[in-house]
C-alpha cells in the first residue's frame, strides 16, 4: 500500500515526470535530464506561478506548438473563474484525466460501497452541479471551458434515468430559475437515493429555498404546473410543462411534512430512501455542512466529503465518510510544502510535515506545471499510515493586511461565525472588504432569523472581540489606533445566491465558486455594496425560528 511508504512513490513519480519531459523546451531550460534526486530538483527548478507558464500555454493553444512544457499534448484546457481580467487556461492531459477519474470516480464509489453496501445503488440522484459554461475549441483544436461541463454531458442521452433534476436546470441558460427547477422536480421524486453537489454551500442554498418556498412548490406539484412567477425561457417552460402531470397524493405527503415546521429535519421525511450525499467540504464549508446536518438532514444519511482538487489535479481523498480531513495521494502529483508561519522557510516534502502546522501547497503535475504555487494553505491533522492527512484552510492571496496584521480567510470566517452564534442570528454568508482609504475592515453580512432583542451595537462588539481573538495582531492595531474598529454593512436577502447565479451565467465553472470571504476586486465591491439593507429593515423582515 503506497500510503505506508509515500516518499518512495513520490520520488519515483518525480523522476518519471522529469524523464518524460526532459526534451521539452522547459525541461531543457532546467536540465530535467540530469536531475537524479528530489534535492537536485529543488535546487535547479524554481518555484513558479501561472504567469511563468502563460506564454508557453498561449503558444500551445494559439500557435499549435508542442513539447513546450509537457511532452503529452493537452486534451482540454480548464477555464478558471476569471471574475475580472482574462481567465486562465490550465492544460489538462490524458494522464491527469486518468488519475482524476481513478480517484474521484473509482475510489469514491469503492469507499461509499464499503461503508453503506447495497444502499449505494437504488433510485435517482438530485444533481445540483451547474454547467452552462461555454465550450470552445482553440486554434490547436483542443476544447476550452469548465471541466465540469465535460464530465456531465455524457449523461444527456439517458438523463432521466440518472437524475430527478431536469437537464434544463443543470445546463441553465440565461433567464432560467434553476433553483425552482431543482426543488420542484426533486420534491416530486419520493424515492431519491442520493444528492450530488460541488460544494455543501450549494446544498444549503437548495434546502433554504425549499424552506422559504415550500407552499408554492407543493401547490405546483399538486396542480402539475410551473408557477407563472418563475422566470424561464418560453421554450424551456413549454417543453417542461408538456410533460408535467398533477400529483395530488405526493403534494399531500409533502404538505403534511412541511406544515409541521422545520425544527425537525425534513429531508429524511420527504425522501425516506435518501442514502448518501456527495459534496466538497473543508474548513471553508464546515458552517454550511453543519447547518445542513442540524436543520435539514439529520444524522442518519451518509455524507461523503470529497477531498481537495483543482484544475491542476486531484490532491487528496477521504479515508472515511464525513471527515473534513483527507489523505494526500502519493502517486497523483509530486508535493512540496512551505511552512506559512516560518519567515523565509524552504519547501519540504511530505515526510517532513508536522501535525498541527500549516503549509502552502506546491505541486508538480502531469500537465506541465513544476513546483507550482497553488496558493492554498493546508493544515496537517494527522496521518493515514505514513501519509499526511490534511484539511484546506485558506488562500494565501486572500489574506487581509491593512497594517501588516495578515488576517486570513479562516480568521475572518471564524470571527463571523462566533458572532452569529453569540448573537443568535443565522449567518447566511459574509465577506470582508479591506477599506484602505479609512484603514478599516468592512464586513458585509447576509443574516436571517434575527432575535427581536438583538442590537446592531452588540453585533459590532462581538465581531470586534472575535476578530481580535482570531488574530491578536489585528486587535493590537485597533487598540493602538492604527486600524479603525470594524464596520458592518447588511446585505439584502439572497445577495450571495444572486452573486453565484451571475457568475454562472457568465460561463464560470461551478467548481470555482468558492465563498467570497475577501472582496478582492472592483466587480465584487460594486456588486456587494449595491445590494445593502438597513439593519432595522433586515431585522423586521427576518423571523426567529
Amino acid at each position: 500500500m503506497m500510503t505506508k511508504n509515500p516518499m518512495a512513490v513520490q520520488k519515483k513519480l518525480l523522476l518519471e515526470l522529469l524523464q518524460e519531459n526532459k526534451d521539452t523546451e522547459y525541461g531543457k531550460k532546467y536540465g530535467f535530464g540530469e536531475i537524479k534526486s528530489i534535492e537536485e530538483f529543488q535546487k535547479k527548478v524554481p518555484i513558479t506561478e501561472y504567469d511563468d507558464y502563460a506564454e508557453y500555454i498561449d503558444r500551445m493553444s494559439d500557435n499549435n506548438e508542442r513539447n513546450l512544457i509537457c511532452s503529452n499534448d493537452p486534451v482540454w484546457y480548464n477555464k478558471t473563474s476569471g471574475t475580472v481580467g482574462v481567465p486562465k487556461k490550465i492544460p489538462y492531459t490524458q494522464k491527469t484525466r486518468d488519475i482524476f477519474n481513478r480517484y474521484s470516480l473509482g475510489y469514491q464509489r469503492g469507499l461509499l460501497y464499503s461503508n453503506i453496501g447495497d444502499k449505494y445503488y437504488g433510485g435517482r440522484c438530485v444533481n445540483l452541479i451547474r454547467c452552462g459554461g461555454r465550450i470552445v475549441k482553440l486554434q490547436d483544436g483542443v476544447p476550452y471551458g469548465p471541466i465540469s461541463e465535460a464530465s456531465v454531458r455524457p449523461f444527456l442521452q439517458k438523463w432521466d434515468l440518472f437524475f430527478s433534476t431536469p437537464s434544463q436546470a443543470v445546463f441553465a441558460v440565461k433567464g432560467t430559475d434553476n433553483r425552482y427547477l431543482d426543488a420542484r422536480y426533486s420534491l416530486c421524486d419520493k424515492y431519491l437515493n442520493n444528492i450530488l453537489c460541488t460544494f455543501t454551500g450549494f446544498l444549503l442554498d437548495f434546502c433554504r429555498y425549499i424552506e422559504k418556498n415550500w407552499r408554492m412548490l407543493v401547490d405546483d406539484i399538486e396542480k402539475g404546473i410551473i408557477n407563472d412567477s418563475i422566470e424561464l425561457p418560453d421554450d424551456v417552460r413549454e417543453e417542461l410543462t408538456a410533460k408535467l402531470k398533477p400529483m395530488p397524493e405526493r403534494a399531500a405527503e409533502l404538505r403534511a411534512v412541511f406544515e409541521k415546521g422545520f425544527e425537525t429535519p425534513f429531508m429524511p421525511q420527504v425522501w425516506p430512501e435518501l442514502n448518501y450525499i456527495c459534496g466538497g467540504a473543508s474548513a471553508g464549508f464546515a458552517r454550511y455542512t453543519d447547518e445542513v446536518r442540524s436543520r435539514y438532514l439529520g444524522t442518519d444519511v451518509a455524507f461523503f466529503y470529497r477531498g481537495i482538487s483543482a484544475s491542476e489535479g486531484i490532491f487528496t481523498v477521504p479515508v472515511s465518510l464525513a471527515d473534513h480531513s483527507s489523505s494526500l495521494i502519493p502517486d497523483s502529483l509530486f508535493f512540496e510544502f512551505i511552512p506559512v508561519d516560518e519567515e523565509g522557510a524552504e519547501a519540504v516534502t511530505m515526510d517532513k510535515l508536522e501535525v498541527g502546522k500549516r503549509y502552502e501547497l506546491i505541486i508538480s503535475n502531469h500537465s506541465g506545471f513544476y513546483r507550482y504555487r497553488m496558493k492554498d494553505v493546508i493544515l496537517v491533522t494527522g496521518f493515514h499510515n505514513a501519509t499526511p492527512m490534511v484539511e484546506f484552510q485558506y488562500r494565501i492571496d486572500k489574506t487581509v493586511s491593512l497594517m501588516g496584521e495578515k488576517t486570513t480567510e479562516l480568521a475572518l470566517r471564524t470571527a463571523a461565525e462566533k458572532t452569529a452564534k453569540e448573537c443568535g442570528f443565522l449567518l447566511v454568508d459574509s465577506s470582508v472588504y479591506p477599506d484602505t482609504d479609512n484603514i478599516q475592515y468592512v464586513y458585509i453580512m447576509e443574516i436571517d432569523r434575527v432575535p427581536q432583542d438583538m442590537t446592531e451595537e452588540k453585533v459590532v462588539s462581538c465581531l470586534e472581540k472575535y476578530l481580535a481573538q482570531a488574530n491578536p495582531s489585528y486587535g493590537e492595531k485597533v487598540r493602538n489606533g492604527l486600524i479603525k474598529p470594524v464596520k458592518i454593512i447588511y446585505s439584502q436577502p439572497e445577495t450571495y445566491v444572486l452573486y453565484k447565479e451571475m457568475l454562472l451565467m457568465k460561463g464560470n465553472s461551478i467548481a470555482q465558486l468558492k465563498p467570497v470571504t475577501v472582496i478582492g476586486n472592483e466587480v465584487q465591491r460594486k456588486f456587494f455594496f449595491a445590494l445593502t439593507e438597513d439593519f432595522e429593515e433586515i431585522k423586521a423582515q427576518s423571523v426567529k425560528k
